[in-house]
Parts: structure tokens; sequence; C-alpha cells
């Protein structure tokens, strides 16, 4: 066995050995790691370890770190060399850190903005055009056409500042909002209105200011794991579209100001530890460094859950496996919510909803605008997408559509009561055990790209802003002990923001996200009302998505438009993933929702001795998953000494990843169903005049016509012994539609609106049995006729009738 440091082996005693131990950083946060182990001081050894039995030595044996690697024969591994004592007599006591152990520590106090060669992004040259201009037309390209998967930055809307002069009526904001675009590029103030000491003041800004690009999570990690000397082959955040569109905000008023962007000062103030562990809280990363190949797994735990094992341990082990029961437990997750108007009104849904009827929610946009237009006992909120009221209907009034065909409905002035009933449904906070309120004068709402939750007054016609949606994930199931994970991450509201007419900066008037820390200046002086040379002094770690529209692109917390649905971006794809915790789009149900099982009815640990090769040790990826007694499990730890024979024994621990029993998951985790992703638009059937109503004088004249023509019937007889045809002759036998009906219909565009009508044509087909008429009258006698006992033929005509479709908004 050799200990290589700086190119030489340490003088090893004869006896020498060192216990190393394995883990998988889902289970442990220490590393892979060896126990301390001591060696002679001997002269090579005080030379290559900075004689640290010395208390006269010049430097710190563990700065810089040393680099060591371990040999065994055929194992052959790299890591960082830690002294932990020295003395002349006892010898030099270090332990080794493998993969992912070397890092803990330094990310634990390293900002990412001190990453080592973080870029300076550039633009191109041009004549008679100054860099600052070049830079932001790169910038308006990617606003207008960004490239998730090759563009390290996005860029779009954010408000950083609220101030305000007055109060109540008079009241002004200033909102700061950086990266206001117009129509042919980003719009450059000159001046700017700030509040200086309560006084609104005009204050030149340099070219470039108040725009800032957002850097992808995907490039983030890449300088992180390139800070370490590892390379990155697959990045979940890069290769999946959803998450390459995930960036990190920043409040950097004048990043563009020099003509040049510094990475540096795009990157939030936490340390890479926070940064790691919020990616690990909310989206489930996991990251395994492998400093012999120079490379990371970075991998999301719903995935590793998911993987075929790697390899079969029964015939490796040397003893029998001791199983261990752990207490079932469950996720809870949690982050942030310091920014006004992101703190909910409680931390769990399950306490806001309790006691109120959540059934009828009202779902909408700009909520706080509705009023009540109907009566306190039977409202109608004009801005509930569930009244069709709010849509022109363009048939004539004075022909009315006749009443729903649903057998609930009742007449209530065009409302269906079906869609109602089934849209908003929501049976994950309903309980026999919860009360139930009065659903008449008071009702709920939540708002539409916010998720804003409202209180609805009918008696008062009064709304009021009850909640945001940033709960934490808690569902304190009975009997269940949590898993608490925390990130020190941010939520950011969106909300609609107006600076038109304030002269705070170029006009908006649409959603952005608040990122309300002020604006921070790197590169020039802009005071601000606290007198200070930097406005905004911190950029706390927030997430967020960038979603790009009609050629523009928006942050968003939520893939849902105003209208409710899942919007369509440029590309033709139709995002799914929420930020928040909760909800079916939620991060539980997408990233946690497997691993949450299986603390559930799966938490167990198998304890057991094996025997492996050296080279299948060295191999090991404790993220992959293995297979006992044909259940699959992951690695927790792997503990043995080196050096060894060809093989060598290990105590295994690993944990189970299928679970026992039979459970309804789905009613245990009680996912709510407030997401865009579990609605969408269908149409559905508001009236059509197919049926007996279709059997009109006109349509069994043409059935007269018809069967005459094929048969060549010629009517015959004599004055009171007449027989002929006509239409009391047409008896109707049967009434058909023809292909295609409006559930086929391929020329039926998908609705767009809910409450948006559709009148359609379509072909029915009537088949009638043809009876002679037999008249028996003469000239100057009353009519007088009969039918014939029996049909003579029958025949089948065609003819129209409309349908109207109103497009409903229901779930999933």
């Amino acid at each position: 066995m050799e200990i290589i440091v700086d190119g030489e082996a340490l003088d090893l005693q004869s006896d020498f050995s060192m216990e190393i131990e394995d883990t998988n950083p889902i289970y442990n946060d220490r590393g892979s790691q060896s126990v301390p182990a001591t060696v002679p001081a001997t002269r090579r050894n005080s030379l290559l370890l900075g004689f640290p039995q010395r208390i006269d030595a010049g430097s710190d044996p563990n700065l810089p770190e040393r680099s060591v690697e371990v040999r065994d024969g055929g194992y052959i591994r790299s890591g960082k060399l830690n002294v932990t004592d020295a003395g002349h007599d006892e010898g030099i006591t270090f332990n080794i850190g493998f993969d992912n152990s070397t890092v803990y520590a330094k990310w634990q106090v390293k900002k990412l903005g001190e990453l080592s060669g973080l870029p300076v992004y550039l633009p191109s040259r041009m004549q008679d055009e100054t860099s600052v201009d070049l830079l932001l037309d790169d910038m308006y390209r990617i606003y207008r056409f960004p490239e998730p998967h090759t563009d390290d930055f996005a860029i779009f809307p954010v408000a950083v500042n609220n101030e305000s002069t007055g109060s109540d009526s008079a009241k002004q904001v200033y909102w700061e909002i950086l990266n206001v675009a117009g129509e042919t590029g980003f719009r450059q103030p000159k001046t700017v209105k700030r509040l200086i000491d309560g006084t609104v003041t005009d204050v030149n800004v340099p070219d470039g200011y108040m725009v800032t690009p957002f850097l992808r999570v995907w490039r983030v990690l890449e300088l992180i794991f390139s800070d370490i000397g590892v390379s990155v082959p697959c990045n979940p955040f890069k290769d999946d579209l959803e998450l390459s569109r995930l960036v990190v905000l920043n409040n950097a008023a004048d990043a563009c100001c020099r003509g040049e962007i510094r990475y540096a000062d795009l990157m939030p103030d936490c340390t890479v530890e926070e940064f790691m562990n919020a990616l690990w809280v909310r989206f489930g990363l996991i990251y395994n460094i492998n400093f012999n190949t120079g490379s990371v797994s970075l991998e999301l735990i719903k995935d590793i859950l998911d993987k075929q094992p790697s390899m079969t341990v029964d015939n490796k082990l040397s003893g029998a496996p001791k199983i261990i029961y752990g207490d079932r437990q469950y996720v809870k997750l949690s982050a942030q919510t310091s920014i006004d108007g992101a703190a909910p009104s409680h931390e769990r849904f399950e306490d806001f909803a309790k006691g109120v009827d959540m059934s009828h929610v009202r779902l909408g946009i700009h909520v706080s605008l509705w009023q009540n237009t109907g009566r306190p006992d039977a409202p109608k909120w004009d801005g509930d997408i569930y009244y069709e009221y709010l849509y022109p209907d363009p048939d004539d009034p004075d022909y009315p559509d006749p009443p729903d065909p649903w057998e609930d409905d009742y007449d209530d002035g065009d409302f269906d009561l079906y869609a109602y009933q089934t849209a908003s449904f929501l049976p994950s906070v309903q309980s026999e055990d919860s009360p139930t309120v009065d659903s008449a004068p008071s009702f709920t709402a939540r708002e539409f790209i916010t998720g804003t939750w409202y209180r609805l007054d009918a008696t008062n016609g009064s709304v009021r802003a009850s909640s945001s949606s940033f709960f934490n994930w808690d569902p304190q199931p009975e009997g269940l002990s949590a898993l608490e994970l925390s990130s020190d991450d941010e939520f950011v509201p969106v909300a609609w923001v107006s600076n038109v007419g304030t002269g705070a900066g170029p006009s908006h008037n649409d959603w952005c996200p608040c990122y309300l820390f002020g604006a921070r200046h790197y590169h020039s002086y802009i005071k601000g009302s606290d007198g200070s040379e930097n406005d905004g002094d911190s950029t706390p770690l927030a997430f967020m998505f960038a979603y790009t529209r009609y050629h523009k692109t928006i942050g968003r917390l939520t893939p849902e438009d105003d209208t409710g649905q899942r919007m369509t971006l440029d590309d033709g794809t139709i995002p799914s993933l929420s930020l928040l915790f909760q909800f079916k789009d939620g991060l539980f149900n997408r990233f946690w929702s497997k691993y949450d099982e299986i603390l559930r009815h799966g938490n167990r640990t198998v304890e057991t001795q094996a025997n492996f090769s050296r080279l299948e040790l060295f191999s090991f990826n404790t993220i992959n998953v293995v297979r006992l007694g044909n259940i699959r499990c992951l690695i927790d730890t792997v503990n043995y000494s080196i050096p060894s024979g060809k093989n060598v024994s290990v105590e295994m621990k690993l944990r189970t990843i299928q679970t026992q029993g039979e459970y309804e998951i789905m009613k245990e985790q009680n996912v709510p169903d407030f997401a865009a992703a579990a609605r969408h638009l269908e149409w559905r059937l508001k009236s059509e005049t197919y049926g007996p109503g279709l059997d009109t004088a006109p349509v069994r004249a043409s059935a007269v016509e018809k069967y005459t023509e094929e048969s060549g019937y010629t009517p015959h007889g004599t004055q009171g012994d007449y027989y002929c045809l006509g239409g009391d002759g047409m008896i109707m036998k049967s009434i058909t539609r023809g292909i295609p009906v409006w559930q086929t219909d391929t020329s039926l565009k998908k609705p767009t609106g809910a409450g948006q009508r559709n009148m359609r044509k379509y072909i029915a087909f009537i088949t009638y049995d043809v009876y002679e008429i037999h008249d028996l009258g003469y000239d100057g006698v009353a009519e007088r006729w009969e039918l014939s006992d029996d049909p003579i033929g029958e025949v089948t005509v065609s003819v129209e009738y409309d349908v109207t479709l109103v497009a409903r908004l229901v779930t999933d």
C-alpha cells in the first residue's frame, strides 16, 4: 500500500492500515473519508507534510490543501489529506477525505461570487458603436430569442424597489424595475426619479443602467464544479428543458454599465453550500464527486429511485443480513418568505384551508378588483371564470339558448352548475372532522399567475387579500415524524406592477417578479433614500423560471397564464412545473413524492457483512441502486480497511427503496389540486337541435321528393279512391347522427378561454316509413283521408342540426 503526496510516498509502518468509510450523499453530509491514521514522524513524512510536529513550523500543514493518492493494488483513489495532530514520538495523525467530503467544509464559507475563474462576458466590437450598445443588443437577443440550453443568461423585467410618498388616495409608488424592453431594444433612461431623504429627486444614470441578466442554474453549477477542477458530464438543469429555464435572480442595476458583464456581479450573497442545499430541498439534487475521473455526477433523487439495479449483492454476502425498522417519516419542505407579500397567512396550506369551503373556490385574474354583481345570498363575482355572462353571447337575444342539458342545472342566467361543481373541487382539504362554513355570503378565490388567495365577502361586497401560496409542505400525518428540509432561498412573489408616469424608470405596466431588496450598485454611485452608496446591500438567493412568449421573456413561479391554463411558449412547449411546494405541479409532487412514500412505507436499514474485490470497491458509486434479496436498495455506508488481500471484507449498510404493505399513497399524501398543470379547457355541449324536433314539414317534403325520384312512384286511382304520397305519410322511424359529430370533428379548434362559445352545424339522418295516403274525398266534400295499413317502403334523408358548445376549465 502507498500514500502518495506531491509525487512521493509516505513512510508507512509495516502494520499500517487505514479504515475507510464510503457514504451516500442522500443519507450523509460528511462524505467518504478515512478514520484518522498515524504514520511515524520520519524525515520524509515531516517534509512531505510540512513538519506538523514542530511548533516553529512556518506554515499550516493543512493550508493549502494537500492532494493525495491512496494505492492498494487495483484500488487507486485521490483525495485530500488533513493533519489532525502530530508529535515526534506519537507520529503524525491525519485523515483523508474523498469525493464530496473534500468540499463540504470549503463550501460552508465560500460565497458564489468568490469562485475562482468567474468569466466576464464581452460583446463583439464593431466600429461606430459603444461596447454598452453592443452589450444591450446581445441582451435583447437573449430576451427575444433565448436558447435555454446554451445561453448562460436569461433576462426579463424584475421589480427591485417600491418606495412611496403620501398615503391612501394620495399615495404614489415609485417602482424601480430592471430590464424593461421596448420594440427595438432595452429602454435606456438618462435620469430617474428616486426618493432621497423623503424628497423625489432626479438622478442622472449612466448608459446601460437598469439592465442585468440572470444566470441560469445549470451555468452556476458548472462554475461551482469548475472551481474544484471537475467537469459536469450530465447536468439535469441543462438537459431537462423545464429546469434549463430556471435562473438565479440578482438586483445589480449597473451590471451592463461597463460594456461587459462580470459573472461575480450576478451571483447572490449565499455560500456554495447554501446554493447546493437549496437545489437539494427544492429539486432533490444529489452530487457525487469523483476526483479519479475528474467529474461529478448530478442526479435528482426522483430519478435515482427509478434506476434499475446496477448489481446484485446476494452472492457477495458473508453473513446473514440484519434488518432495522426505522420510524415512519414524511418529507417536510420549507423556504424563506421575508419579501413583502411573500409570507403566507399560515405556514401550512391545511391550516389555511381548515374550516373554509374549498369546494367552491373562485378562479380568475385581478381578483382585488372584483365586484359582486349579484345578491348577498346569490353572489356573482364579475371576475370569476365560471360565470358565462362575462362573455358576449353572439346568439340572437330574441332566441335564447335552451336550458343546459344536465339534470342538476338550474336556470340562473346562463350559469353551468355542472362545470362549476367539478372544475374546482378540492378533495385534498376536505375532512369528515373539518367544519364547513356557509358558502353563500362568503367565498374564497385564487388569482391566476400570482397564486394569491382572497376572501370574498358577498354580504359587504368586499375583497381582501388573504394569503400567498408560499406554504410549507408539511401535511403532519398522524403518527409520522418529519424529515425536515429547509432552504435559505427566498420565495419571490409575482405582482401587477406599474410605474407609468412616475419617472422612476422605463415605463412598465404588467406582471413581474418583485425581488424587493433594492437596486445594488457595483460600478456606479447612485444614492438612495438612506444616503448610502448602495441602495441594495444584499442579494439573497432566489429562483425564477424564464418563459418566452410572443418574443418576450417573463419571470414566473408557475406555468399558468391569465386564463388559468398552462402557457404555450414560443418554442411550442407547454411548461408544467411550479416553484411552489404545494399542489399537483409543485415541487413535492414532482420531485419528492416517491421518497416520501419510501419513508412512510419502506424506511428500513439492512446491515450485513460482504466481500468485494478491490476493483469493485474502487468502482463503487453509492448513488447507484443495488439488489438484495430481490429488493431494490441504495448503499448508505460501506466500511473497510486497507491494505487488504484480493478480496476486501466490508461492513455494509443499505437502505431499502421498495415499500411494504397495502396503502393508498395518493390519499395519504393528499396533494391539493390547485395547479395550472391540473386544469385544461374542454368544449362542453351547451345546447343542440338534434332530436325529434328535426322532423319538420320541409324535411318530410324532401323525403317525399327523394322517395318518388328513387322508386318511380306515381299516384293512382280515381276520385274518392285515390292513392298518393305526402308529408303526412312520412312516419319517422329513426334518427341518427352523421359523421363527424362535434366530439370527433377534427376541424374544431381548441378553445382559447373559459366561457368561449362555438356554434356548429352537423348532419343527421332521418329514416321514414313511407305510407300511401288514401284520399277518400270528393269535390265539395270536406277533406277525408287515411294512411295505408302497411308501409310501401322507407327513405332516408339528411338534415342539418345546430350545436352550441361552450369552453369549460376542467380538472385533468
